[in-house]
C-alpha cells in the first residue's frame, strides 16, 4: 500500500495477518511500487514500513513450499532437474532486483522497523539509506535456521553497515539482535520508545529530507 503526505510517500508492507512475510505476489509488487514512486516528481522521500505487529517476518515459506518441493524453483517453472535449477537461479536474481529497488531509486529511503525484522526483512532494510527502529524491534539473518542462504542482498550490504566479522556471526548463528544492540553496532540510526514515536520520528526526518 502506498500513502502520500506532501512530498513524503510511505510504502507499507500490508500483510499484517502474515507478519508481512513476503509471498511471491509481494516480491513482484515491491519493485513496481518503487518504480511508481521513483517516477513521481512530487515524491522526494520514501518511507518503508510494515503494518501490524511486525515489520517483516521474512520470506513466506508456506507460499513458496509447493513450488520448491523436490528441488523446484521459486516460480514453479522448469521441467527437468536442470531446468528447475536454471529457473531457481533466474528467480533468485529477480528477488535480488526486488531488494535492490530500494538501493537503486533516486529517492532517499528510510526503513521504519518495529517488531520482527527477519531474513528477507533484513535484505530490505540493508538496501535502504537510513534505518530507524522502535525499542521492540528484533533483527535476525534467519536463513541459516531453515537451511537457506541469505542470497538476495544481506550478505553483500550488511558488512558495510556493521563490519564483516559481525555480519558473519549473525549469518552463521541466525541469532536475534535487539534494537539496542542494532543501534550500538550502527545498523539503525536511532531507537524510539514505541512504534508510534518511531513513525513520527521517521516522518519528521523524511520531511526534512524532502
Amino acid at each position: 500500500t502506498i500513502e502520500r503526505a506532501g512530498a513524503v510517500a510511505t510504502l507499507w508492507l500490508d500483510r499484517p495477518e502474515k507478519l508481512n512475510a513476503l509471498h511471491r505476489a509481494l516480491w513482484h509488487a515491491i519493485p513496481a511500487a518503487v518504480a511508481e514512486l521513483d517516477a513521481d516528481a512530487t515524491v522526494r522521500a520514501i518511507i518503508l514500513a510494515g503494518r501490524g505487529k511486525a515489520f517483516c517476518a521474512g520470506i513466506d515459506l508456506l507460499d513458496h513450499a509447493p513450488s520448491m518441493a523436490g528441488g523446484g524453483s521459486l516460480s514453479g517453472r522448469g521441467e527437468s532437474a536442470v531446468g528447475k535449477r536454471r529457473a531457481f537461479y533466474d528467480d533468485a536474481r529477480g528477488y535480488q532486483q526486488t531488494v535492490s529497488a530500494f538501493a537503486n531509486t533516486n529517492k532517499p529511503v528510510i526503513a521504519a522497523v518495529h517488531g520482527a525484522c527477519l531474513g528477507a526483512g533484513m535484505d530490505l532494510i540493508t538496501a535502504c539509506d537510513i534505518r530507524l527502529a522502535s525499542a521492540d524491534a528484533t533483527f535476525s539473518v534467519r536463513e541459516t535456521k531453515i537451511a537457506m542462504v541469505a542470497d538476495v542482498g544481506t550478505l553483500q550490504r550488511l558488512p558495510r553497515l556493521i563490519g564483516d566479522g559481525l555480519m558473519r556471526e549473525l549469518a552463521y548463528t541466525g541469532r536475534r539482535m535487539d534494537a539496542a544492540e542494532a543501534h550500538r553496532l550502527g545498523l539503525v540510526n536511532q531507537v524510539y520508545a514505541d512504534r508510534e514515536g518511531m513513525l513520527a520520528g521517521v516522518m519528521d526526518i523524511a520531511r526534512i529530507i524532502a
